[in-house]
């Protein structure tokens, strides 16, 4: 199937395109899922997508860099997007999902090798956090 398309959910609801024939249509999607695949009405192509709820886009951003936790341990994450709020999204690896080293309301730090200026040296707060997925949040 591939890469997983992107599509913008509002009010449980989506504008799904194909990826084959470009066929468009709305669709209701339940409130608890993140991704889901979507046989076309049209050609019967299936398209895998990632359903995205946010209120404001978010800029595409990937790339690894160091979370220090408020205990002082390093945890070598993933980044997948950065909000015009100062937000993003990170992935844990499986190991400290599992563990439970970071919970909500838990201030954290990035070290960020390849672009220092993108996390700067300020203190962040996690928003969520849904198995290895987390959002943080720049502190004020």
């Amino acid at each position: 199937m591939g890469k997983k398309k992107v599509m913008r959910v509002i009010n449980n609801r989506m504008q799904f395109k194909c990826a084959s024939c470009k066929a468009k249509r709305s669709l209701p999607v339940q409130p608890n899922i993140r991704i889901k695949n979507i046989r076309c009405h049209k050609c019967g192509a299936i398209t895998s997508c990632l359903l995205d709820r946010r209120i404001t886009r978010r800029e595409r951003q990937s790339g690894k860099a160091i979370m220090i936790t408020a205990q002082g341990r390093g945890i070598a994450v993933n980044i997948h997007d950065i909000s015009m709020n100062g937000g993003f999204g990170v992935d844990l690896p499986i190991g400290a999902a599992r563990v439970g080293n970071v919970k909500v309301g838990d201030k954290v730090h990035f070290d960020c090798k390849w672009n220092s200026r993108l996390l700067g040296r300020g203190s962040f707060k996690v928003v969520t956090c849904n198995g290895q997925r987390i959002g943080v949040k720049k502190e004020v």
